[in-house]
């Protein structure tokens, strides 16, 4: 029976970097590697929020992306 290995994790901040003529956000992604796998998802939040905190940018949305192999 197949199952997934965990092979990395990654943590994406979506932060609007301004916005274009018609007032369309324009977003810009910043990826962090070495995101523990079995990071619970508040503690993802909040890391996610603190380093946002320090960039001159909002942020939109934060993702948890995990690779994995099937095998």
């Amino acid at each position: 029976m197949a199952a997934y290995q965990p092979i990395a994790s990654r943590l994406t901040l979506r932060l609007q970097v301004g916005a274009d003529e018609w007032g369309k956000p324009k977003l810009k992604s910043k990826s962090i590697a070495g995101v523990d796998y079995s990071a619970d998802a508040t503690d993802v939040l909040t890391v996610a929020q603190a380093i946002a905190g320090l960039l001159p940018y909002n942020l939109v949305e934060a993702q948890k992306v995990d690779t994995d192999r099937v095998g």
